[in-house]
C-alpha cells in the first residue's frame, strides 16, 4: 500500500495575533500546553497518515526544531518553504514534488476531529473529485462561504458582507485532492495572493468539487481571543491535565478542566477556576486567582493578582495585586472593529508589570513593555514602551 500524504499549510505569520507572533509562527501558539500544530499532526497520525509535508515560512526554525523528522508522532515529515508568502494556493504548490496520489490538505491553525480526515479521503476516492469540508456557522462574514447542490459545491465566496451572505456553510480549511490540483493552481490567474478557494471557484464548472458536511468540534485560531476559546475547547476534549512535576501548594485549588505543565509552582491560596493552561516553569503567587487564562512558559505572576479571559506571553513578569479584568468590549484589529468581544487582553512576551497595575478589557500590551506600579492600561500599547503612572 502506498504512503498516505498530508500537506499542512503553516507558513503564515498571523498578524492579527500580534504581539504573540513576533517571535513564533501562529501554529506554534500553545493550546492546552502543546503547540496548536502538534494537535494537527497528531490527528493526521491517528488516521494513518504516513507522510506529512509542512509548508513553513514565518519563524520556520521553531517548527522544524520542534517536530524534527516526525518520528515522535509516527510520521515522516518533510519541509518546504514558502517565501514570500503569497496565499494558500501558492503554499500548496510548493509541496508538489512530495505528492503523487490523493492527499489531504489542512490549514495549520485548525483543529478538527481526526475522523474527518478519513471521511474526506473516502469521498475523494469514491468521486475522484476535489473535496472540502464545510460546517454551519452563525456568523459567516469571516470565512469562505460555500453554496452546495446535491452534495457538490456551486459557489465559494470569501468573507462576504453581512448583507449578502449566500449560505451559512463555511469552508473550514480541510481538503482532499488528487495531484491534478497543481495544474489547476498554475492555470488560475493571480490577483495578488492566490488562495485555494480562488482555484476551486474558478474551476467549478470543469472540475466538480464535493462538499463533506462536518458537525463536530472545529477550533479555529484567527484573532487573539480565539486562543482562549480554542484552549477551552481542547480542554473540554482532553479533560484536566496536571503534571506530576508541578509544585502545587496544599492550600491551592484547581477546579474544572485546566492544564498545568511541568515545573509550574502555584503558591498557597492560588486558584485556577476554569479553562486555564499554565506553561512550563510558570510561577503563580499566593492568593492569585486565574480564570480562562493562557499562560506561556516562564511567566511570574505575583501574589494577590486576579486575571480573567487573558493571555500572558512567555517570560512576562506581573507584580503583586495585578488585575486583568474580563468582560466584553469593542476591539479594533487591522482597521476592523469587533463588537462585544469577551476578552481581558494580551500581555506580551517579556513584559514587566509593576504592582497594582490594572489592565482594562481588550488591552493588548506589546512585547518587552515595562509598566510602572499603579498604572492603568487600556487600548493598544506599543512594543518596548515604558508606561508611567499618570
Amino acid at each position: 500500500m502506498s504512503a498516505q500524504v498530508a500537506v499542512v499549510l503553516a507558513a503564515g505569520e498571523g498578524s492579527r495575533l500580534s504581539p504573540l507572533t513576533e517571535h513564533r509562527p501562529k501554529p506554534m501558539l500553545p493550546v492546552a500546553n502543546k503547540p496548536l500544530l502538534d494537535h494537527v499532526v497528531s490527528s493526521l497520525a491517528d488516521q494513518g497518515i504516513d507522510e506529512v509535508v509542512l509548508v513553513v515560512g514565518h519563524h520556520r526554525e521553531s517548527i522544524q526544531s520542534y517536530f524534527g523528522n516526525g518520528s515522535d508522532w509516527g510520521v515522516d515529515i518533510d519541509y518546504v518553504v514558502q517565501e514570500p508568502r503569497r496565499g494558500t494556493g501558492d503554499a500548496l504548490l510548493q509541496a508538489e514534488p512530495f505528492v503523487s496520489g490523493e492527499f489531504i490538505v489542512i490549514n495549520g491553525d485548525r483543529i478538527v476531529e481526526s475522523s474527518l480526515i478519513g471521511e474526506l479521503l473516502d469521498r475523494q476516492r469514491e468521486t475522484t473529485n476535489a473535496c472540502l469540508a464545510v460546517t454551519r456557522v452563525d456568523d459567516a462574514t469571516n470565512y469562505g462561504v460555500v453554496s452546495i447542490d446535491s452534495g457538490n459545491v456551486t459557489d465559494i465566496v470569501e468573507k462576504p458582507p453581512a448583507y449578502d451572505i449566500p449560505s451559512r456553510l463555511a469552508n473550514i480549511g480541510v481538503y482532499a485532492f488528487g495531484p491534478e490540483i497543481f495544474a489547476g493552481i498554475r492555470q488560475t490567474e493571480r490577483r495578488g495572493e492566490l488562495g485555494l478557494t480562488d482555484v476551486l471557484a474558478e474551476q467549478l464548472e470543469s472540475h466538480p468539487v464535493s462538499a463533506v458536511r462536518y458537525d463536530g468540534p472545529w477550533l479555529d485560531l484567527t484573532e487573539p481571543w480565539d486562543l482562549l476559546s480554542v484552549n477551552a475547547g481542547m480542554l473540554d476534549i482532553t479533560g484536566p491535565q496536571v503534571s506530576k512535576q508541578a509544585s502545587i501548594h496544599e492550600q491551592a485549588t484547581i477546579s474544572g478542566a485546566n492544564a498545568v505543565a511541568p515545573n509550574v509552582d502555584i503558591g498557597p491560596g492560588g486558584r485556577l477556576l476554569r479553562d486555564c493552561a499554565i506553561g512550563k516553569g510558570a510561577r503563580i503567587g499566593a492568593n492569585t486567582v486565574l480564570s480562562n487564562v493562557v499562560v506561556l512558559p516562564d511567566v511570574h505572576i505575583g501574589p494577590g493578582s486576579t486575571l480573567e479571559d487573558c493571555i500572558v506571553g512567555e517570560g512576562a513578569t506581573l507584580g503583586a495585586n495585578v488585575t486583568v479584568g474580563g468582560g466584553t468590549t469593542d476591539i479594533t484589529l487591522d482597521e476592523r472593529v469587533y463588537h462585544d468581544v469577551r476578552f481581558g487582553g494580551v500581555i506580551g512576551d517579556s513584559v514587566e508589570l509593576g504592582d497594582a497595575v490594572t489592565v482594562d478589557p481588550g488591552t493588548i500590551v506589546g512585547n518587552r513593555t515595562t509598566v510602572q506600579n499603579g498604572s492603568t492600561l487600556q487600548g493598544s500599547i506599543e512594543f518596548d514602551a515604558m508606561v508611567r503612572r499618570g
